[in-house]
């Protein structure tokens, strides 16, 4: 009988990682880059139109 090799036979699971830990992740990943988009286009339309009042 092989031995058993632990770089060829792990998963996820092996390190305490649930399919609901994961799902929360990249549901946080999401929506951290949607709120930094949001947040650059707050900011960008904030600069456009300090200039544009300069002008």
């Amino acid at each position: 009988m092989d031995p058993f090799d632990p770089a060829l036979h792990y998963g996820p699971n092996d390190a305490g990682a649930s399919a609901l830990s994961i799902a929360l992740v990249v549901l946080a990943v999401l929506f951290g880059s949607w709120l930094f988009g949001a947040a650059y286009a707050l900011v960008a339309n904030y600069i456009k139109g300090k200039n544009s009042e300069e002008e």
